[in-house]
């Protein structure tokens, strides 16, 4: 009996070793494998979401201010500024336009120079006068001549330490030939920092342009030698060969992941907007994390395994009349195990699934969000020509009702010398009549000296002659000095008549002066609503684009629950196979048992 005991506890204890040996490196190799992959996929999705962060960022940073940019160039106002910069008025409306988009500006800052005086102009004031000749002023033609729309220009100033964008719009008349320029300056290094504050410990990451120069890096020194990303990153032997596949997967709104070196992972993502391309690399341990969890109820299902093998052979020594019922008991519990850990597969597996359709939902939202942001922007470009229309529509008015006071003060210089007409023809009537009184008194005395030559018979006959023809004379100036009055009447009715109807003239056009007033003070408060529109519109864009990167966050937190579902998963189905395996071997048991005891 006792022999037969020994045989049983050997054969035991082999076949026991034996599994448990066996599972260990089973579920070591298994654990190994999957946390590699595991860690890879980890890591890969942290640079991905670390990239898409990133993008997010640089697009609501610049947007803005290119749509500014774009609406400075093509604004009419300054179209017909630079076409005739010595008219007064253009440059005075040009000046005030100039002056609401430099306070529009988050540098409050704005330069331009025109084609026609090349006379450069930063912060509103006059700096020198370009000469395109000069290889210091290239930038001058390339903008007009080699760009389309606008263009980048950075440069890092080491004496301030401070890097700046130069953001440069073409300005074109109606035929879109180019008549000058217009742009302003952004200051990056605040922008930088915080992509670098909200980048992972282990990452790393550059921004460089299309000839590999690095535009933004931690360290300045790079700026200042303008290293190319290449130099840093030797191991990868085809540079080229990524950017076009950045540059492909751009086209779809995607990224590009690489393998950096033995242990280092990399994504690129090219910028079709502004022609550079933000990369960012890590190692592989940065995605060691999630495996962690898994390994330690691995490792507590092999210690509670073996336990409970160790505490049963122990058992056999002081209960071998109970073997049987030990093996069937053993035979249950590995059965409750086994269905246990499948109910637990099971559930793993629906959580991963809710997990990925949020994620999906997540990732619809986050799209949505960037139309509707996106199409306020546009809205806010709208308010923003709606006001300058308003204001341009303001100007005309005051120019309009200028006009119209000149008019009414030559009116009434008018009305005031016909007035003074008048006068000097009433002066005219006074003498007319003082004329015709010395005629009449003229008539009479060559009447009575008439009469006394005709008294004096032939001796008065010759005075008697005279005498005739003064009263003739006489006649004839009463009749003139009639004639006369009649004129002066004419003249008098046609002066009032010319006095009333500019009198009337006078008050319409005080009329039209009231009726543009009401009108310009109606365009103020279209230009004041406009102005607010924008301005509402603008911070909503903010809030959008804030909305979007706690979504990115929040996506990015559902993707690693997601990831470490999916890691669970795999390893509740690893342990129903072990309970599979240890229901089998309890089976075993019972039946070695049961040859053994019949054997006695």
């Amino acid at each position: 009996m006792a022999k037969n005991e020994n045989r049983f506890l050997r054969k035991t204890y082999s076949i026991s070793g034996a599994v448990i040996l066996g599972a260990a490196i089973a579920l070591g190799i298994v654990y190994h494998v999957l946390s590699a992959q595991a860690s890879m996929r980890n890591l890969t999705q942290k640079l991905r979401e670390e990239v898409n962060q990133k993008a997010i960022m640089m697009e609501g940073f610049l947007k803005p201010e290119i749509a500014l940019a774009e609406k400075l160039a093509s604004s009419p106002t300054v179209i017909r500024f630079f076409k005739n910069p010595k008219d007064k008025n253009e440059r005075k409306r040009a000046m005030e336009e100039f002056k609401s988009f430099n306070d529009a500006f988050s540098s409050h800052s704005i330069f331009w120079a025109n084609d026609v005086d090349k006379e450069f102009w930063n912060a509103m004031k006059y700096s020198y006068t370009v000469d395109p000749a000069n290889p210091s002023d290239y930038w001058y033609n390339m903008t007009l001549y080699e760009t389309d729309v606008y263009n980048f220009n950075i440069n890092y100033n080491p004496e301030i330490n401070m890097t700046c964008l130069w953001l440069n719009g073409v300005v074109r008349d109606e035929n879109k030939k180019p008549i000058g320029m217009t742009g302003t300056g952004i200051e990056l290094d605040n922008f930088i920092n915080k992509c670098y504050e909200t980048l992972g410990n282990d990452f790393t990451m550059y921004f460089f342009n299309k000839d590999m120069e690095i535009t933004a890096a931690l360290n300045q020194q790079l700026l200042v030698d303008k290293v190319h990303i290449d130099s840093l990153y030797s191991q990868i032997t085809d540079f080229n060969e990524l950017i076009l596949n950045s540059k492909d997967s751009a086209t779809e709104g995607g990224i590009y992941n690489f393998k950096a070196g033995p242990e280092e992972l990399g994504v690129i993502r090219y910028l079709p907007s502004y022609g550079w391309y933000v990369f960012v690399t890590g190692p592989l341990r940065a995605g060691k994390q999630k495996g962690i969890s898994s390994l330690a109820v691995i490792i507590i299902i092999i210690q509670l395994v073996f336990s409970i093998f160790v505490i049963f052979i122990a058992k056999l020594h002081s209960m071998m009349h109970k073997a049987r019922e030990a093996s069937q008991s053993l035979v249950a519990e590995t059965q409750n195990l086994a269905v246990s850990t499948k109910e637990t597969a099971a559930t793993a597996h629906d959580q991963s699934s809710a997990v990925k359709e949020i994620v999906a939902t997540m990732e619809e939202n986050t799209a949505h969000s960037e139309d509707i942001s996106q199409k306020i922007k546009a809205v806010s470009g709208v308010a923003t020509q709606t006001n300058t229309y308003v204001a341009e529509g303001v100007s005309f008015i005051e120019e309009n009702m200028r006009q119209l006071q000149e008019i009414a003060a030559t009116n009434m210089n008018t009305i005031s010398g016909i007035r003074i007409l008048g006068d000097k023809i009433e002066n005219i009537w006074d003498i007319v009549t003082l004329i015709n009184a010395v005629a009449d008194q003229a008539k009479i005395i060559a009447f009575n000296a008439e009469l006394e030559a005709s008294s004096a018979g032939e001796a008065g006959r010759n005075f008697h002659i005279v005498a005739t023809e003064i009263r003739r004379l006489a006649d004839g100036i009463i009749d003139g000095t009639k004639e006369i009055k009649e004129r002066i009447t004419e003249i008098q009715q046609s002066s009032d008549s010319l006095i009333i109807a500019s009198e009337s003239g006078t008050e319409k056009i005080q009329e039209g002066v009231e009726s543009a007033k009401v009108l310009e003070e109606r365009f103020t408060s279209i230009k004041n609503a406009s102005e607010i529109t924008a301005n509402s519109a603008s911070e909503i864009t903010t809030i959008i684009q804030q909305q979007a990167v706690a979504s990115e966050q929040v996506l990015t937190s559902l993707k690693q629950i997601a990831s470490g579902v999916e890691n669970f998963t795999l390893a509740t189905e690893h342990i129903s196979k072990s309970s599979q395996n240890l229901k089998t071997i309890a089976t075993e048991l019972s039946a070695i048992k049961e040859s053994e005891t019949a054997s006695e």
